[in-house]
Order: C-alpha cells, then structure tokens, then sequence
C-alpha cells in the first residue's frame, strides 16, 4: 500500500487546527459566568513542622497545686513527640517538670518547689518539637504562696540576744494579704540603747506547711541586717504565728537571735483599768533582771498607786509589793503607747513603750536606756487587762483551778537563756498547791530539777490580784509571784526566787479537764541557751497519738547563722493524769548528751490537745537548755499538709 505523505501531513494539520480551536472555545467559555465547573488546583501542602500548646497552659498555680501542660505538634511525619525544659538559674529550685519528653497531646507535669522567693514566683516551661528544636513555645508560670491568710496589722514581739548581750524587739507591722509589707513601726533596745524605728516596706510569704518567713525593712541600718530583719515563722491561724530571727545568708550577719509572737491587732483603744504585767532582760550593767505588777489605769491616763503594785528582781535582790505610779500616752494611729513609771524600787524613771493588741492585751518592750547610758534596763514582756474585775480578787476562789505554767530566763551565772521552768499543779480555795510536778533548769549555775510541786499561796487582800506563792520542790523551791487577769485569761507570772537567782516571767495557763491527747498538726516555737550563745527556732511537726511519735521540719538560727528545713522527730508517753509526757526530740543540730546522737530527753506539759510546753531534761549531759511552745495550726489551703 503507497501512503501519501503530503496529504497526511495536511490533514494532521487540518485536525490540529481544529482541536486548538475547540480547546480555545472551551477555555474562553470558561471565564464566563455561565461555567462553575472548572477551578484553579489547591496549593501544594506545607511540610514545615509547627508546635502550640493545646489548650492554653495555666497561666498561676499554688505551691500545693500542679499543672498539666499539653503541646501538639503538626506535620511531623515521623512522630518523634515534644522536648520539654524548665528554666532555672543555676544552684536554684524552680520544682520539677517531668516527663521530659513525651509524645505529641501527652502532658508534662510541673510541680512546685517547697519554697519560693516572696509570696510569688514566675518560672518559665518551654516545648520543643523533637523533630526541629527550632520550633518551640514558652509558657511563663506563676507560681504563688499563702500570704492571704495574713492580712491587717499585727503586733509582734521576741527576744533574745545580740552582740551585746539581752535585746529585744517589738512593734506594729501592716500586711497587705498578697505577700507586702505596707508600713510599720517598732522598738528596738539592748543593754546599750533604746531606739524607735520606722518599718517603711518588706515582704513576707507562706507555704503549704505553713511555715515562712518575714522580712522587714526600716530606716536603722544599725539594726538587723545593715536595717533589713529578717524572721522565720509558722503560721497557727490568720491571727497568730510564732516567729524567730533567721537573717538572709547572703546579707551582712545581724548576730541577733530571738524568738516570739505575732498578733493580729483588732483594736487600738487607750487602756484602762487594771493590768497585770511581767516583764524580764537586762538591767543596764547586763545583770538579769525580771519586774511584774498590776497597773490600775484610769480614763485620763494616769496610773494611781492605790489599786497598782509592782514587784522587781534584779540581780537576785528581791523587792515585793513596792508603790508604782505614773502615764499612759493616748494610742498613735498603729496602737502604741508609752507608760512612764515611778516605782519605789527604781531611782529612775521607767518606761515601757506598749503595742495594744486588742482591748485586753499588749506587748511591753522598755525603751528608757538613752545613747548616754542612762535608763533602767532592757526589758520585755506583756500585760493583759483585767477589765471589769480591776480590783475584785479577794477570795481564793479567782485563783482556783489547774494550772500549766512556764517561764523563761536567766540564772545569776549572767548567761542568757540560763533558766527555764515547766510545771503544772492544782490551787484549791484553802490557799494550797498540790498535784504537781515541775521540771526546772538553772544552766549556769549546774542545777536541773525534777520532781512532784507542792505549795501555799496568799492572796492580796486589797484585791489587786497578786498572789505570793512558794514552791516546793524536793524540800525547796522558788518564790513565785501570780498577778491574775480575770477575763478567762491566763495569770502572768514572775520568778522571785532568791536561793539561787533564777529571774525570769512567763504564764500560767489554766489546764482543761481530761481526757484529751496529744495529737495533730502543730507550729511551735523553742529557744535553746548554749552557753554564752542562744539558739532560736520555729517549724512545723505532726504528732502521732497512737505510736507516741512525731515528725516535721525546723528552721533555726544556729550560733547566728540560719540553718533552715531539716527534719526534727520525736517520742512521746503519757505519764499520767497531769498529762505531763516523757520522751525526746531529735535533730540533727542539737548536741549529743549520750549515746544517742542528736537526741534531747524532753517533758512535754499538755495544757489541752491544742497547745502546751517542752523542756529539755538532760541540760547537765548535753551543757544545752532548750525550752518550747507548741500549738495546733490550720491548714493553708484545703488540700495543704
């Protein structure tokens, strides 16, 4: 068969014409509205990879909470998940992030650290796609304390000691709820000067034990830390915490050490009407000295000698029921006052600048030693109001009932924190104590005595409240003076035995009616006399009812140094119906008397299930002394320890 190329050819072209033609028409019918059929192809997909949190992360959480964080990661063929990373500064504890890789949607868990800088922190989470750490997200995190459980002013007040002997400190501080200190002022004083001084900021924070601390910044960069003071505390309730000295380490030393209360203030009234006081420190030549009394104060201020009394112990010179009189300032705008007093047994004014609590309490503080030396000494302490039973006292029968006590002071030796003395018995109404026991250590002077209480007491007949007791105490015994504040308040107490020189004040708490138990969450507080030093602390433990044990953790002042979170453990058996516990507390900075290291015999004296007293009882084997106060304390938060 003969094909005809050039016809072929032609005809290829002819169709080829055709088709282009077509293809045209159908292209241009195309951009007309009438086609809906044909449309541009979509783009091609991205391969990039690409990483967000889903959903958003919390932006706060508490130190007692967690969070989950969840970060996706797309166009990741292989699946190879996310990478996470907790941001820290170096030698620091932001809490912990784990796992740190998961997959793809899985969360990572944050935990808090058990403690933080202020009432809050911000750590900051970063999410890395494992496949291209280039891709990543962050997510800041804020991490808050319990501050709000502490809101107001409150009085604070402890004691101690300094570079130059006996110190104390109190004063008025305000707390803004949220971890700042609005504004303040308190009063300083040692054996060499009395000083007041303005708070003018700080901070302070909460954990989930409630434990804290509290910083204070004032105007006296002779004081504290170049003017900065810094305490640790235990929270007990949004109106009271016990707290201690415990300076910033990366700060100059203070070389103080105290230890005391803080007091929600719920009024700032001008006295009146009878108080009962005790006080106790230093005179100016650094000998112990301890005072106590009843000032009766009327409308206009003045404190009359009838219905007042004073009684004063300095240096082992007793003088009872001296004349007192004198002033009481109108209240600044935080609730101080001064009292300025003449007493027959001082040739020199007295005054006590005086921080109201409420309408039945304040916090003493002497603040008469001047930059020239004059003055009487360096004191602090406390007085109650005795209300509308000013001057009633005169039957046996205010004073009736069972009683913890406990005091803290020194011995003549004139080494502070050389005495302290626990015990408990039972007054009746024919002027007798019975049923006791009591545990008493003179330190510096190398005696420790422990042994059942028996006693008389006398009542002032003028109804002034002071009651004269003398104790027995395997054959004798101190002299000590009660001054009764009605009101369902405790007696305050001073120390005026004069055999061996023990100076010192405390309380004496009335003691429920059994049953109860030791058992629970408790904040406590204790000072230990080592000699020429003191060591003061606050911490948290839980005890144990059915094993007799107990656990928690302590932050200490330890030989001016602050030694904070080590654990502290203990044992405790009932040792009859005084509720008086023998056992033992255990931490690693206390002295070894024996051969159990670091390990203290201890007496605890239950005043009920919700407060009472410890004290060391084997000071001659350990050369230590170490006296406490322990009392329940509310949980932070629902679902805090």
């Amino acid at each position: 068969m003969t094909i005809n190329l050039r016809k072929t050819a032609v005809s290829i072209r002819k169709w080829g014409r055709r088709l282009f033609l077509v293809a045209m028409i159908v292209i241009l019918g195309g951009c007309g509205p009438s086609n809906k059929n044909i449309q541009n192809p979509a783009a091609p997909p991205s391969t990039s990879v690409s990483i967000v949190f889903q959903p958003a992360p919390a932006k706060a959480i508490s130190l007692s909470g967690t969070a989950g964080l969840t970060a996706v990661v797309s166009n990741d063929p292989s699946n190879e998940g996310v990478d996470w990373a907790l941001l820290c500064q170096t030698n620091s504890n932001c809490g912990t992030l784990l796992p740190l890789h998961t997959a793809s949607g899985v969360a990572a868990i944050y935990t808090p650290p058990p403690l933080i800088s202020g009432n809050s922190q911000t750590f900051t989470i970063e999410a890395f796609a494992t496949a291209d750490h280039t891709k990543n997200v962050v997510a800041p995190l804020t991490v808050t304390g319990f501050a709000s459980n502490l809101k107001g002013n409150y009085v604070f007040e402890t004691k101690g000691i300094d570079a130059n002997g006996p110190f104390q400190l109190a004063g008025v501080v305000v707390l803004d709820g949220n971890g700042g200190v609005k504004s303040g002022e308190q009063t300083h004083s040692d054996s060499l000067l009395s000083v007041s001084d303005t708070i003018t900021g700080g901070s302070y924070f909460i954990g989930v034990d409630g434990r804290g601390t509290l910083t204070l910044n004032t105007t006296d960069k002779k004081i504290g830390q170049l003017g900065v003071e810094n305490l640790s505390l235990v929270l007990l309730s949004s109106s009271q915490a016990l707290i201690a000295t415990l300076d910033n380490p990366n700060l100059q030393p203070s070389f103080e050490t105290s230890s005391g209360t803080l007091d929600l203030q719920t009024a700032t009234a001008a006295p009146s009407g009878g108080y009962a006081f005790v006080v106790n420190g230093a005179d100016t030549g650094s000998q112990a000295m301890a005072m106590g009394g009843v000032l009766k104060i009327d409308s206009t201020g003045e404190i009359g000698e009838a219905g007042s009394v004073a009684d004063q112990d300095d240096a082992g010179i007793f003088v009872p029921s001296a004349s007192v009189s004198g002033t009481v300032t109108n209240p600044d705008s935080l609730g101080s006052v001064k009292l300025n007093l003449t007493a027959a047994f001082s040739p020199n004014p007295i005054q006590f600048t005086g921080y109201i609590v409420d309408a039945q309490h304040m916090k003493l503080i002497e603040s008469d030693i001047t930059a020239a030396g004059a003055g009487v000494g360096s004191t602090s302490g406390v007085a109650i109001g005795q209300g509308g039973a000013t001057g009633t006292f005169t039957s046996n029968q205010a004073f009736a009932g069972n009683y913890v006590f406990a005091i803290l002071g020194e011995d003549l030796s004139e080494l502070p924190t050389s005495l302290a003395f626990v015990g408990q018995f039972s007054a009746n109404t024919n002027g007798n104590l019975n049923s006791g026991y009591a545990d008493e250590v003179l330190s510096g002077l190398g005696i420790e005595v422990s042994a059942s209480l028996t006693g008389t007491y006398a009542l002032d007949p003028t109804g002034t409240g002071r009651v004269d007791s003398h104790i027995n105490l395997n054959g004798v015994g101190p002299e000590l003076i009660f001054y009764l504040t009605g009101n369902g308040n405790p007696p305050l107490v001073l120390d005026a035995e004069t055999r061996y020189g023990s100076l010192g004040a405390g309380a004496a708490k009335p003691q429920a009616a059994g049953p109860f138990f030791f058992n629970g969450k408790y904040g406590f507080s204790y000072t230990q006399g080592v000699g020429p030093l003191e060591n003061d602390a606050t911490g948290q433990f839980t005890a144990t009812g059915t094993t007799g044990t107990l656990s928690g953790v302590v932050d200490t002042n330890y030989d001016f140094s602050p030694l904070a979170n080590t654990p502290i453990s203990g044992t405790f058996a009932s040792a009859g119906s005084n509720f008086r516990y023998t056992g033992g507390l255990t931490n690693t900075l206390f002295p070894s008397p024996g051969s159990t290291p670091s390990t203290l015999a201890m007496y605890f004296y239950l005043v009920d299930s919700a407060h009472g007293y410890f004290i060391e009882t084997d000071s001659l084997a350990s050369g230590d002394l170490t006296f406490g106060y322990f009392a329940t304390r509310i949980a932070v938060c629902p679902n805090c320890p």
